[in-house]
C-alpha cells in the first residue's frame, strides 16, 4: 500500500513539473534577441529543480551553470527563476535543489564584473516547512538556507569594506572578518542530518557542498589569524598592537581552536555518512589544533601589546580552563622574536595546508606556527555537482 501511495505521489510531482516547463514556455516575454533564451534558462532551472527526491539531474544543473559561465549577465535571471521556484514550493526536494543551484551560481557570481553579480539570494526559506514528509529534512532545508543567505550577504558586504586608514582600523578590520568567516563556518556546521533515513543521495550531496565550503572557509579563517598575528609582530616601522586588540584577537584564536575540535567531528560524521569528499580527503586530511599552540600565540600577543588604558577590554578573554589554581593568568617568561614568524605569506610552503590540514611540519619543532598560510582549495577537484560550477 505503501509503495502505491509513492507512486502516486511521484507521478503528482512528475505532472508539477510538466506543468511549470509548460507555463515557463507559455509565460509572455519582452521582444528582443534574447527571449528564447530567457525561456530555455528557465526551463534548464525547472528540470536541475524537479520534484525527485531520489537523485539530481545533473545534465540540466550543467546546462545553468554553462550559461552562467558564457554569459554573466544571465546570472540574475537565473537567481530568479530560482526565486519563482522556491518560494512556492513545499517540497523539500525542490527547496534544496533550489539551494544547491544558486550556491553554485553564487560561486560563479565572484568571479563576474561586479554589475552582473548575483547579489543576495532572492528567495526566503528560514520558515520552510514540507508536512508531506520527515521534519528532519525541513530542519536540513533551513539550516543550508541560513548558511547561504549570510554567505551572499557576507560576500556582498567584503566588497565594500576598507580595511582603513591606520595599522589600529586594518588590525580591527581584519578581526572583524575573521569573526564573519567564524561565524559562517558555525552556520555550515550545522548543514547535517536532524533525524534517521537522511541518508539518501540528495542529502549527501547537499553535504558535499557544504564540506567543501567547510574547508575553504577554515582556511580563509586561519591565513586570516596569521596575517593577524604578522602584522601584531612590533618592528620599526610598525607599532605593536593595542591591548584592546590583542584580547579581540585572543577571542579569535579561542573560538578557532574551539572550532577546529567541532570541524573534527563534523569530518568523521561525513565520513561515516559515506559523503563522497570527505572519502576523498581520507582520514589524515586534518589535524585539530592543540589548546598549547593557541595559549602560546595568547602570551606573544600579550606580552608585546601596549597599554593603552582599556584594561576592562582584556579581562575575560582567557578561557577558565587557562587560569592556575589561584584564579589568576600564569606567568609569563616567553622570550619574544620575529623568527617565530618567519614565514612568507605570499609564498605558502607546498604541501602545507590550513591549521595543520594534512601537514606533519609541527612534529619535532618548537616553531612550528598552528595557523599556516594555505592556498585556497581548489573546489574543482571535488564533489560531482561542484565539479559543474
Amino acid at each position: 500500500m505503501a509503495s502505491v501511495r509513492q507512486w502516486w505521489r511521484r507521478a503528482a510531482a512528475a505532472l508539477k513539473d510538466r506543468r511549470s516547463l509548460l507555463l515557463a514556455r507559455l509565460r509572455p516575454r519582452r521582444r528582443g534577441a534574447g527571449s528564447w533564451q530567457l525561456r530555455e534558462l528557465e526551463a534548464a532551472v525547472i528540470r536541475a529543480t524537479s520534484h525527485e527526491d531520489r537523485w539530481m539531474d545533473y545534465r540540466s544543473a550543467a546546462r545553468v551553470f554553462a550559461w552562467a559561465r558564457a554569459s554573466p549577465s544571465s546570472l540574475r535571471p537565473a537567481m530568479w527563476a530560482l526565486a519563482r521556484r522556491a518560494r512556492r514550493t513545499r517540497c523539500w526536494a525542490v527547496a534544496l535543489k533550489s539551494l544547491m543551484v544558486a550556491h553554485g551560481l553564487l560561486l560563479r557570481s565572484r568571479l563576474a564584473p561586479p554589475a552582473e553579480r548575483a547579489g543576495r539570494v532572492p528567495f526566503e526559506l528560514a520558515d520552510f516547512r514540507d508536512r508531506s514528509s520527515s521534519l528532519a529534512f525541513s530542519a536540513f532545508v533551513r539550516a543550508y538556507f541560513r548558511f547561504l543567505d549570510y554567505r551572499s550577504l557576507f560576500a556582498a558586504q567584503e566588497e565594500d569594506d576598507s580595511d582603513g586608514a591606520n595599522d589600529n582600523d586594518y588590525r580591527a578590520a581584519q578581526l572583524d572578518r575573521i569573526a564573519k568567516r567564524q561565524y559562517l563556518l558555525e552556520l555550515l556546521l550545522q548543514i547535517r542530518p536532524y533525524g534517521d533515513g537522511m541518508e539518501v543521495p540528495l542529502v549527501l550531496e547537499a553535504m558535499d557542498c557544504a564540506l567543501v565550503e567547510v574547508f575553504q572557509v577554515y582556511s580563509e579563517i586561519c591565513t586570516g589569524i596569521t596575517r593577524f598575528l604578522v602584522s601584531g609582530v612590533p618592528g620599526p616601522s610598525k607599532p605593536p598592537v593595542s591591548k584592546a586588540a590583542a584580547a579581540a584577537g585572543v577571542k579569535v584564536l579561542w573560538r578557532a581552536a574551539e572550532q577546529s575540535a567541532r570541524l573534527a567531528s563534523y569530518f568523521e560524521l561525513c565520513r561515516g555518512l559515506g559523503v563522497v569528499n570527505a572519502r576523498r580527503l581520507g582520514p589524515a586530511a586534518f589535524v585539530g589544533l592543540k589548546d598549547d599552540d593557541v595559549r602560546n600565540l595568547e602570551r606573544i600577543l600579550m606580552i608585546d601589546a601596549r597599554d593603552d588604558g582599556d584594561e576592562a577590554a582584556v579581562q575575560g578573554t582567557t578561557p577558565a580552563d587557562v587560569k592556575n589554581a589561584a584564579g589568576s593568568a600564569p606567568a609569563i617568561a616567553t622570550v619574544v622574536t620575529t623568527e617565530w614568524v618567519a614565514f612568507d605569506d605570499e609564498k605558502p610552503s607546498a604541501g602545507v595546508a590550513a591549521c595543520g590540514v594534512g601537514s606533519k611540519e609541527h612534529a619535532g619543532s618548537n616553531r612550528w606556527n598552528p595557523f599556516v598560510v594555505a592556498a585556497p582549495l581548489d573546489v574543482r577537484e571535488l564533489g560531482d555537482l561542484i565539479e559543474l560550477y
